[in-house]
């Protein structure tokens, strides 16, 4: 006997199955109990509480129903397989094979068409998994044309375009009678199966009692067949039933517009009869055709010619009353009742939160707001649990990244007081799992450019680091690595010639190993070997990494070299198999996702095997396959893990939480939109019952309204983030402000758009708003406040001003050396004044501001940078000096990889070689005889200076630089020349040559010379206590136009000027960049400019205006 029990709250079914199952328990009790269920989310939360009513939930069963009404087949039907000869996937695999066969054959012209230059089959296959697909509805929606095709009558209503369709059919069952295959598929089994069981005796043979629990609708084939399973067995269909009273035939208002349009075009009365003009609770009727059409069906099941004596349908009603306390339960209670409430206008109190609208500027902030009414919530209920409510997403994708920001987090850890347990459920496998993007992007590896940033994001994935033995710590190594030996992408020139594009080894992955791998073994001041200039990079222990690198790049060569081979289903399972060996060594949280990898494989060859499918196949539809399933295959195992649940709006989500929260509620993304394919012929001759994404989703916004008990929350962005330009809602969001609107008007006053604007809060673009943290007018605490504490003073505007960065001096310390504590080495005396915040944070406090943002580059020079045209001039100048060979030199920078490729290359050489002949033409006049290269061992007032002059030649020191002469290039000569006059009585000049400015540095005498390195010294010694004031650039600026020649200048208007120059020097202006705003050492010791600029003048003064009274400039022909 079938049962059909009814009721509009799950928990009420679900006592009801309780109530049976303890009052007629099965005769053995190691009988399994068969419960149909729609998801595993529904099972498992049946599964609790089915243990919480009887202590323990054992030997119970929650197949699909597909599943289920299948075994049901296999032990009724004879010949019926394991699986389906006409399951899709098999189908999908048959139909292309047929499709090859019968493209050219009259009627398939458009799918020939469709079907030219198709070498990689992609399109083929596709093509035969929609037709599948569209097949499969059929044999279930349509089982009548599926009879006609096969008995050769196909349907008239068939265009000339669509007829190949019922040809392709015939061809695709005498294909699997040609298999040897039974002929079973659910177009012809249901009534052959209903017939048999109304005939036959299958005592033992079926379960002993059945129950379908929850399942918001069931195709009609099913419906029969459980129908005919009640002539044998109880059955219990337990339907949710969100209205008490018949509403099958209950029409909505966008349905009676089309009607009366139609009416009045055929000149017809518009004005329909009573019988069709019954829309009940307008909600019910447009958001509930999916739940009607099933009710429908159902009512025809009970009172219908297939209902008899022998096979009798029960219905019992479990409806259970709604109050009407709430807005919520007021709109529920309409559904229940079938009223319309359009009209009425119900008053609503003030206090009546259990819906509420929110709108905001982001994916995020959306998060951040639900964050913040979650723990209002907590805070205002104590007897509220985070397993009480449920935050549903149309996609969870996209929003997963914002939801586990926020929630993993707040608060500092775990255990803060903002912290809310939550559980993330349904993100795909390639979203949830590092590894499996990691092989989609391996098995793609012959398509992409294989760029720096590629391959390094690859290595940064856990698996593969521990299959190459790398460590976190060696991706920034292995980077600055890479970029510095000349890598751009490309895993070899037969990898680039794939992208019609010249090829040259340089810049390549290999070109990049070479250099590195023969850097270990030789330096590069030795030259060139078989064309390849070593790189000095791995050194010593560190040169196990290039090894490492070495490993990985090899097996991507291996990848390329195999993965353009066609290969039959058995070779791509040992192909996959290898390539994980080879790239992936999975820990034991990545074991399980490379295990699903391989079932995932072996499925594959089974649907190849069982549809006898055994041609080869080329990469591209593997990697279709693979991408589908592994994409489809969304984890849910944490859904009802006791903790806030967050999943995807799905079927029979429609479980009863006390809160039901919906996310991303825009207008376009839902209810979500699956256009029908062209050639679907269903979408051209609807009937009641069939299925629609769009209806499905309108039907789960319904059961979502339904199933909150106390509070439901919608959010969407309605602002968009630039323009703050308005954005509209999803039109089911519009649907229920309307059906307020038209319905309740506010206790205290006002019409029906007043409540809903009260109902919706519009919230702030950012966290930080003052606005989340002020009060109600009547000082109740703000409903919307935020609990995020660390935006508070940014709110107020009363947070605390920033503290100094250093208070007061750190403790004297000596100048120190690594060798030896009594010596200041000349170079860091220079590199201190070359920034002294900089040498400050480095030196004393160990802090290193390092600018890891600038992303790494992913083509091959097309142009030199500047930095590399420096370097390239400066080893030109100094190779025409040591009479070098122009060749040699060019085959040296072409097998660096800095050259830009082909003529590009050329010709920025030609360029750099003529700047560069000119600055050693002027320069080698100054340099013909070279002294001895001079030590230097100055006693100053801390410490010894050290260190060597080695540029000193018959007319003084000479320094030259192929670019423009710097302020800190000045000061550097400045330094060395006052070593130079310190350590000799009658020292020459020091010159610095350039292009475009030469210089000459006058001599000093000894005594002063070495008074002013003192003073350097102890100036150094105080900027390593607490940070100096000295700016280079900013000082030059200020000195220039604070003097006259080597006076100071007392005048006030000029320095005034000065100052300004120096400040705009400092902060920079719309066209450049300024000193204190380009340097991170420098804007965190001195953000305040003005605090800096009275030392700034007097440091200025003594460091910079004794320079200047000594430079004189030269003429450049000198």
């Amino acid at each position: 006997m079938l049962t059909l029990h009814h009721s509009n709250h799950l928990d009420i079914l679900k006592e009801l199955l309780v109530d049976r199952i303890r009052s007629l328990p099965l005769d053995n009790p190691l009988t399994e109990e068969q419960i149909l269920v729609q998801s595993p989310g529904m099972a498992r939360w049946l599964q609790l509480e089915l243990a919480s009513a009887f202590g323990i939930a054992a030997a119970i069963a929650f197949p699909l129903p597909a599943t289920f009404l299948w075994e049901m087949f296999v032990t009724v039907l004879d010949d019926v397989p394991k699986r389906s000869a006409f399951a899709k996937e098999s189908m999908t695999w048959k139909l292309m094979g047929l499709l090859e066969s019968w493209k050219d054959q009259p009627g398939f012209e458009p799918l020939a068409h469709y079907l030219q230059n198709d070498d990689d089959r992609i399109r083929r296959y596709q093509l035969a998994g929609k037709i599948a697909d569209i097949y499969d509805q059929y044999l279930v929606y349509r089982p009548e044309w599926i009879a006609s095709w096969e008995a050769r009558d196909d349907l008239p209503q068939l265009t000339a375009e669509q007829s190949w369709q019922p040809i392709l059919w015939r061809a695709l069952v005498e294909r699997t009678r040609e298999l040897g295959q039974p002929h079973w598929h659910r177009a012809n089994m249901h009534q052959t199966f209903a017939d048999i069981l109304t005939q036959g005796n299958f005592t033992g043979k079926l379960p002993k009692r059945l129950f379908v629990f929850g399942i918001s609708a069931l195709p009609p084939g099913y419906v029969q067949a459980l129908h005919a399973l009640g002539q044998h067995c109880d059955v219990h269909l337990m339907v949710t039933n969100p209205c008490r009273y018949y509403w099958g035939d209950i029409r909505d208002a966008r349905y009676l517009a089309r009607i009366n349009a139609r009416r009045f075009k055929d000149g017809m009365n518009p004005e329909l009869p009573e019988s069709l003009n019954d829309t009940g609770n307008p909600l019910l009727a447009s958001l509930g055709k999916l739940g009607r059409d099933y009710l429908y069906q159902l009512q025809e099941l009970s009172s219908g010619e297939q209902t008899s004596e022998l096979n009798p349908v029960t219905e019992i009603d479990g409806f259970a009353d709604i109050n009407t306390d709430s807005l919520l339960h007021h709109i529920q209670h309409d559904i229940l009742e079938l009223q319309d409430s359009t009209g009425l206008k119900h008053p609503i109190k003030a206090e009546d939160h259990s819906i509420s609208f929110r709108g905001c500027h982001s994916p995020l902030r959306e998060v951040e707001v639900l964050h913040d009414h979650l723990l209002s919530l907590f805070e205002n209920d104590s007897s509220l649990t985070p397993r009480d409510i449920i935050v549903m997403v149309p996609d969870i994708d996209s929003y997963s990244p914002y939801l586990q920001a926020v929630f993993s987090n707040p608060g500092g850890s775990v255990s803060g007081e903002r912290y809310i347990p939550f559980a993330l459920s349904d993100r795909s496998a390639s979203q949830e799992h590092p590894a499996i993007a990691a092989l989609q992007r391996l098995l793609t590896l012959d398509q992409n450019r294989a760029s720096t940033p590629e391959l390094i994001e690859l290595l940064e994935v856990k698996a593969i680091q521990n299959r190459f033995g790398l460590e976190e710590t060696d991706i920034n190594t292995l980077a600055r690595w890479i970029e510095e030996s000349g890598i751009r992408w490309g895993i070899n020139e037969q990898h680039q010639s794939r992208f019609d594009v010249p090829t040259r080894a340089e810049n390549t992955w290999l070109f990049g190993l070479r250099r590195m791998l023969l850097g270990y073994a030789m330096p590069s001041a030795m030259g060139l070997y078989d064309d390849t200039l070593p790189s000095d990079l791995a050194q010593g222990m560190e040169a196990e990494l290039a090894g490492k690198l070495a490993d990985f790049v090899e097996h991507c060569e291996w990848l390329l070299a195999e993965i353009d081979t066609a290969r039959d289903a058995d070779h791509w399972l040992l192909f996959i198999n290898q390539l994980l060996e080879l790239f992936f060594a999975p820990d034991e949280t990545d074991e399980p996702v490379i295990r699903k990898v391989r079932e995932s494989m072996e499925k594959f060859r089974e649907q190849l095997n069982d549809a006898r499918f055994t041609e080869t196949l080329p990469k591209a539809v593997l990697v279709d396959w693979l991408n589908e399933h592994l994409g489809n295959t969304r984890s849910s195992q944490r859904f009802l893990a006791g903790q806030v649940n967050i999943c995807t709006l799905m079927p029979m989500r429609s479980i009863p939480f006390k809160v039901v929260c919906l996310l991303g509620m825009n207008d376009s993304a839902y209810p979500r939109s699956l256009p029908p394919m062209g050639f679907d012929l269903m979408a051209k001759e609807p009937r009641r019952g069939d299925r629609s994404r769009r209806e499905d989703d309108r039907y789960l916004f319904l059961e979502a309204l339904l199933s909150a008990q106390e509070q439901l929350y919608i959010s969407y962005v309605s602002r968009n983030i630039r323009d703050n330009t308005e954005r509209f809602p999803s039109v089911l969001v519009t649907e229920l402000q309307n059906l307020i609107k038209e319905s309740f008007v506010p206790e205290q006053g006002g019409d029906g758009d007043a409540l809903v604007n009260s109902l919706f809060h519009q919230h702030s673009l950012q966290a930080f708003s003052p606005d989340n943290f002020i009060a109600e007018d009547n000082g109740q605490t703000n409903r919307f406040q935020s609990f995020a504490s660390e935006w508070l003073p940014a709110a107020s505007g009363e947070g605390e001003p920033e503290a100094p960065f250093l208070p007061q001096p750190l403790a004297a310390t000596p100048i120190p050396d690594e060798d030896n504590a009594l010596e200041l080495p000349l170079d860091r005396l220079i590199g201190f004044w070359n920034n002294s915040s900089q040498a400050f944070c480095q030196q004393r406090l160990k802090v290193y501001f390092n600018d890891d943002d600038e992303a790494a580059e992913t083509r091959e020079p097309f142009a030199l940078d500047g930095l590399t045209g420096w370097n390239l001039k400066d080893q030109l100048v100094n190779g025409y000096l040591q009479g070098m060979d122009d060749r040699q030199f060019r085959l040296q920078a072409r097998a660096s990889g800095v050259l830009p490729h082909g003529s590009f290359g050329q010709i920025a050489m030609n360029e750099l070689q003529s700047e560069a002949s000119q600055l050693a033409d002027l320069v080698a006049p100054w340099v013909k005889n070279k002294c001895p290269d001079r030590e230097i061992d100055l006693p100053l007032n801390h410490s010894r200076l050290t260190g060597w002059l080695d540029c000193i030649y018959d007319q003084g020191q000479v320094f030259w630089r192929t670019g423009k002469l710097r302020d800190k290039h000045r000061f550097q000569a400045w330094v060395k020349h006052l070593c130079y006059c310190a350590g000799r009585e009658q020292a020459g000049s020091t010159f610095f040559l350039t292009l475009d400015n030469c210089i000459e540095l006058r001599p000093v005498e000894q005594e002063r010379a070495l008074s002013m390195l003192a003073d350097l010294e102890q100036l150094m010694q105080e900027g390593l206590n607490r940070p100096l004031p000295f700016f280079q650039k900013t000082a030059w600026t200020w000195i220039d136009k604070a003097r006259s020649d080597s006076v100071m200048s007392d005048d006030e208007d000029q320095l005034e000027e000065a100052d300004n120059k120096a400040r705009k020097s400092f902060i920079g202006d719309s066209f450049f960049a300024g000193e204190g705003t380009n340097d991170a050492y420098i804007q965190r010791c001195w953000p305040d400019f003005e605090l800096a600029l009275p030392e700034l003048r007097q440091l200025a003064q003594n460091i910079l205006l004794p320079l200047a009274s000594h430079l004189h400039k030269l003429e450049a022909d000198k």
